[in-house]
């Protein structure tokens, strides 16, 4: 049960910070305008790329990974059928959120 817990809390705080983290990327940058969409895409990547603790394993192994590049090619699709942004500016503001979220853990570490 503690590891659904987990699974649960991961998916609502990084869901919520994935999402809008890409809306302001996006809006400032591209002028996308869809929070709603994105917070949405970010909550369906996160369950999907969380899967893996739910078994108790960690980011880095190959599951972990994979679900990680599984969840970041759900996210993209899920932002285009919202219809505001080609594929090139949603993979420029899925790039640039994870490059943000990197930056973020790697300066608090």
């Amino acid at each position: 049960m503690e590891n659904f817990t987990t699974f649960v809390i991961g998916v609502a705080l990084e869901g919520t910070l994935l999402g809008v983290l890409f809306w302001v990327i996006t809006l400032i940058t591209v002028e996308s305008t869809s929070l709603v969409g994105a917070l949405r895409s970010a909550y369906i990547a996160e369950a999907v790329g969380n899967i893996p603790y739910l078994w108790g394993l960690p980011a880095t192994t190959p599951p972990g990974m994979l679900m990680s590049l599984v969840a970041a090619v759900i996210f993209v699709r899920l932002i285009m059928r919202i219809g505001e942004l080609t594929a090139g500016k949603a993979f420029y503001g899925v790039a640039m959120t994870y490059f943000v979220l990197i930056a973020l853990v790697t300066c608090n570490a």
